[in-house]
């Protein structure tokens, strides 16, 4: 395989990695593999990350990211709580639909790998960024008053299952189920 340019390595690499957990699963994730997958040397993936974990780790919080700005972007061209929150559902969706193979990784790579303190904190921002929507919502009378864990359960947890859903199916998001799901758990919540 040909060695990449300079300039795409980060997306390179993220890609073996996505490719490599698909296809062995986390724990039997090996440098090694990465580099032969993204066609670089493997003193090159020494370079950027200390070991496994690491590149696990900043694979997982680049796919985290992306999925939590599609959301937040999504979000912020809406007027009201309801389309606010809306719109970050159907971003859930959307990235899982674009990027199937990230969406199941960051679900794989959630429950497998340690999270140093400074990234945890990053990942609780990007939480408390989203949960902050819905404390306006709460606070603005859109959704009713309980506790911001449980909200967030009942808006997120069936988003993230239709996500998987079509994900790993890989046929074409189901538009009239998410509604028809959306619908439902916003009537749960909201006033």
């Amino acid at each position: 395989m040909a060695r990449q340019k300079s300039g795409d390595k980060e997306n390179v690499i993220r890609r073996a990695v996505v490719a490599e957990v698909a296809a062995v699963g986390s724990t039997a994730v090996s440098v090694n593999n990465v580099a032969k997958r993204s066609g670089l040397a493997v003193g090159t993936l020494y370079r950027y990350f200390e070991n496994k974990d690491a590149l696990l780790r900043a694979t997982y919080l680049a796919v985290k990211s992306e999925i939590h700005q599609m959301m937040i972007l999504a979000a912020r061209d809406q007027n009201t709580s309801k389309t606010k929150i809306r719109a970050m559902w159907f971003g859930l969706l959307e990235y899982a639909h674009q990027q199937p193979h990230d969406f199941i990784f960051a679900e794989v790579i959630l429950n497998a790998v340690l999270l140093t303190d400074e990234e945890r904190a990053l990942v609780q921002s990007m939480s408390d960024e989203a949960s902050a929507i819905v404390a306006g919502a709460v606070v603005d009378g859109t959704i009713r008053a309980g506790s911001a864990g449980a909200i967030n359960t009942l808006l997120i947890a069936p988003a993230l299952q239709i996500g998987r859903q079509s994900a790993l199916s890989g046929r074409p998001l189901d538009l009239d189920h998410a509604e028809e799901v959306f619908a439902l758990c916003w009537r749960a919540v909201s006033t």
